[in-house]
């Protein structure tokens, strides 16, 4: 268990001068993780049906049109796959990765219920539906979607690192994954001991520094600890690429603290 003692006095409200982007990158990262995470399932599912011509020549077909952001004609493809094998459950994980990238949240959602009712072991159903129910702003359901998949991670799947090339298990995700989709939720219902301590755990995992440290400066910030949260949009700065909207995003929150806090004056 990752457990960390910090306590902090949190705001009613967040200060005025905060506005809403940090919704608008949630959405960003939301669409690069979801899709770059079936990279690498795309990889692995490539082995398992080798043996099915059809399938396969469908599962290129969808792959590639993905590849090119094709997401409309990939579900296509995707619905036919299913069409010729219902029981294949990473194609239900797919289409749902599509629709997620087209915006259709509760589309996407549709496809990962069916998948977690075939099989509830299956964290990445569990972790996406959590991430489409954030993008419909249902953080506590989202919340509830990330505590199973911790709980399966740690009793079913143990708590390593997830290496897909090592071991190959489409069905897992890495902890840090599941504990930075949470922080970000525990963010926007202000449990902010709670995401402090998922986005720490990322922090000290050395997983998506960047973003970890973007969304634990957020909790600094919103606890009231201007300095801290200071810190944490530089390290974004030094350690991000320039044309990161992290970087520029955490470049506009250095000259408003500049301008608005006392602290740091």
């Amino acid at each position: 268990m990752h457990i960390f003692t910090t306590e902090f006095t949190v705001k009613c409200h967040s200060p005025d001068y905060m506005d809403t982007f940090p919704r608008q990158r949630k959405q960003a990262e939301q669409r690069h993780r979801i899709m770059k995470r079936y990279k690498y399932i795309f990889i692995v599912i490539v082995l398992i049906f080798l043996s099915c011509s059809r399938t396969n020549k469908l599962f290129d077909e969808a792959v590639s049109l993905d590849n090119q952001k094709k997401y409309h004609e990939a579900i296509i493809v995707w619905n036919k796959l299913i069409q010729n094998n219902p029981t294949y459950l990473p194609a239900y994980i797919n289409r749902g990765a599509d629709k997620f990238a087209l915006k259709q949240y509760s589309e996407a959602i549709k496809d990962y219920c069916y998948v977690i009712s075939q099989d509830s072991t299956y964290i990445t159903a569990w972790l996406n539906r959590g991430s489409a129910k954030l993008e419909l702003n249902d953080y506590n359901s989202a919340i509830d979607d990330f505590n199973a998949a911790e709980r399966i991670k740690r009793e079913v799947y143990g708590c390593a690192q997830v290496i897909f090339h090592d071991r190959i298990e489409p069905k897992d995700v890495a902890l840090e994954e599941i504990c930075l989709q949470r922080g970000m939720a525990y963010w926007y219902v202000d449990s902010i001991n709670k995401a402090y301590s998922d986005l720490n755990y990322c922090i000290d995992q050395e997983y998506e520094v960047v973003c970890s440290h973007f969304w634990r400066a957020y909790v600094y910030w919103k606890a009231g600890k201007e300095k801290e949260a200071y810190n944490d949009f530089m390290t974004v700065i030094l350690q991000g690429r320039a044309d990161d909207d992290y970087v520029i995003q955490a470049q506009q929150n250095l000259k408003i603290l500049d301008t608005h806090s006392t602290l740091l004056k």
